[in-house]
């Protein structure tokens, strides 16, 4: 089998999700429930023995969610909004929306009115890091998660159960973090696109099943000898939107080094502790993983740890992937560039959309992009 037979199971996740699920629950019986990233733990709805699948609205073409949410909502909120209506998540079981912004707050009411065949949960996720009870807080949040998934599906998890879905998600991403290595040293055979359909279709199957294709991947096939040398960029934003984007960078020469991608390696940079209470050790990851946007931070700690993460990657530039009409993005992104530009470090900001956004636009200002930083090497 070649290594490109070998990565075609990620491929069909991301490309037929739906049907890998209604796959798993023939075989095995069990819900799924979906979740809207960033930040739902994933383990807990594991550990109660339904699937965990991430929801992607971006990209969704929309049609009856607008009849029901404003036009300058962000595709992600809207796009799930639309695949709830029109019938696309009916092999859901449940739906889990996270707390992070305004947007996903009315979002979890609306969609309470509009898909009330399906049950619906709200994890309202802390706004702010140094509160003292912040540990405590999210402790009882995350319980409260559990005990939702566990009467959906009539499983009440003990704490073995939760410890054993934290060692198959810690290998997980241990796998993972080992191939964004191996894309530091080979981009030619672990490229940009591989890496992304290894993270994200990591997010809609299960986990056991992808834990073996990783470890079944040829991670010692020879490296072909690359004629160009790659730019090494930062990434930072939800999810890559469009999903043609990280192709375009292998094209253009543009190497992802590091990125605060929530279905990329942000979503993998830190494990949970297993030692002691399960729970605690999500709280502890939850604590550990970079900030999501909208948080409630000191500007300049904001920034000048954003830059820190810049500089230690070695990138040579950052690209913000900033979904159109987000108002928390758009918040954060002019401190972070003028952070940036303080450290004379370039950016990059794409306004990524379906709606107004053209995919040849992007590769134009990609193109530039790297022609400015391949300068700056010479």
């Amino acid at each position: 089998m070649t290594f490109e037979d070998k990565w075609r199971p990620f491929q069909q996740v991301v490309d037929e999700p739906w049907d890998w699920i209604r796959d798993w629950k023939a075989k095995t019986g069990g819900k799924a429930v979906g979740h809207l990233i960033p930040d739902v733990p994933e383990e807990i709805i594991h550990a109660a023995g339904a699937l965990p699948v991430a929801l992607e609205g971006a990209g969704t073409q929309v049609s009856y969610a607008q009849a029901h949410i404003p036009g300058y909502t962000c595709s992600h909120a809207m796009g799930a909004l639309e695949m709830g209506l029109r019938g696309d998540l009916e092999m859901l079981d449940g739906v889990v929306i996270s707390y992070v912004c305004d947007t996903t707050r009315n979002l979890f009411h609306i969609w309470q009115c509009t898909v009330p065949e399906m049950a619906a949960e709200f994890l309202r996720l802390p706004k702010s890091l140094e509160h003292r009870g912040i540990g405590e807080y999210l402790h009882a949040e995350f319980s409260r998660l559990l005990g939702w998934v566990a009467d959906l599906t009539g499983r009440a998890p003990g704490g073995d159960d939760l410890g054993e879905s934290l060692k198959l998600y810690n290998r997980s991403r241990e796998m993972l973090r080992r191939a964004y290595a191996k894309h530091l040293e080979h981009p030619d055979l672990w490229t940009n696109e591989r890496l992304r359909l290894m993270t994200v279709s990591a997010m809609k199957c299960a986990r056991e099943d992808h834990l073996a294709w990783m470890e079944a991947l040829p991670w010692d096939e020879p490296s072909s000898n690359r004629a160009r040398e790659m730019v090494p960029v930062y990434i930072r934003g939800k999810i890559w939107d469009p999903p043609a984007i990280s192709g375009l960078m292998d094209e253009l020469g543009l190497m992802v080094v590091e990125d605060e991608i929530v279905t990329g390696f942000r979503g993998i940079s830190e494990d949970a502790p297993v030692n002691g209470d399960p729970m605690a050790g999500l709280v502890k990851r939850h604590l550990s993983t970079v900030p999501y946007t909208g948080y409630h931070i000191k500007p300049k700690d904001m920034v000048d740890n954003f830059v820190d993460r810049v500089r230690a990657s070695g990138a040579q530039g950052v690209i913000f992937l900033n979904p159109k009409f987000c108002e928390a993005a758009a918040f954060d992104t002019p401190d972070f560039r003028k952070g940036l530009e303080k450290a004379e470090v370039p950016s990059l900001a794409l306004e990524t959309s379906d709606r107004g956004v053209s995919l040849g636009q992007i590769r134009l200002r990609l193109e530039a992009f790297h022609e400015m930083l391949s300068g700056s090497l010479e």
